[in-house]
Parts: C-alpha cells; sequence; structure tokens
C-alpha cells in the first residue's frame, strides 16, 4: 500500500514535469521558426533545445509507463491479499473484512489493515 501511494506521488510529479517541459516546446518552436529568417546559428541551437526536451518527455513517459506497471502490481497483490483473507471468513464476516479493509485502503490506514486482516472486520 505504501508503494502504491510513492508511485501516485511520483506519477503526479512527473505529470507536472511534462506539461512544464511541453509549454517550453510550444515556447520554443515559434522562436526558432522565427530564427530561422534572420539567424541560421540560433535557429539551429533552439531546435537543438527543442530535440533535447522531447528527448526528456520521452524518457518520462517511459518512467511513468514503468511506475504504472508497478503500481497495476502492488494493487493486484494487495487485492489478492484481500481476497484471501476474505475467503477465510463465511457469510458477514467475510463481508465486514471487505468493507473493513475497504475503509482501510481508502484512508491509507495500514495498522488497521493488518488488524483487519488478523483478527477480522468486527473488531
Amino acid at each position: 500500500m505504501e508503494k502504491a501511494s510513492q508511485i501516485g506521488e511520483m506519477r503526479s510529479r512527473l505529470a507536472a514535469e511534462t506539461a512544464e517541459r511541453a509549454q517550453l516546446i510550444t515556447a520554443l518552436l515559434p522562436a526558432a521558426q522565427d530564427a530561422a529568417s534572420y539567424d541560421l546559428k540560433e535557429m539551429l541551437n533552439r531546435y537543438k533545445e527543442v530535440v533535447m526536451l522531447n528527448e526528456e518527455l520521452l524518457t518520462g513517459c517511459h518512467i511513468r509507463r514503468a511506475t504504472q506497471k508497478d503500481a497495476v502490481s502492488s494493487l493486484k497483490s494487495l487485492h489478492t491479499i484481500l481476497q484471501q483473507a476474505a475467503r477465510l471468513r463465511v457469510g458477514r464476516y467475510s463481508k465486514a473484512v471487505v468493507a473493513a479493509s475497504r475503509k482501510a485502503v481508502g484512508e491509507n490506514n495500514i495498522e488497521a489493515l493488518i488488524k483487519i486482516l488478523q483478527v477480522g472486520g468486527d473488531s
């Protein structure tokens, strides 16, 4: 659960960086086109900056994809653990474990989740 929340924070930070870089690219492209009419060296420098920012964006995209895969695998394993804990009980006790687990995950309360898994949902 901690890993999933850390990945969420990382994803939001990467999204902010991506937006910033995309904004820089949109500012640099017209400047490079304007520079083409009066200074070719300046135009080449601007386009080099655009290419460099584009490479950084692609790297960020690959990192976000990898963190998404990590998040999905972490949440799948958490879901499997919660399913197994619910299957250990029958009827209303199983439903109580599921409800209490959902509440603990929603509140990001790891201690409560561990207690629920150990003793059940009515405690």
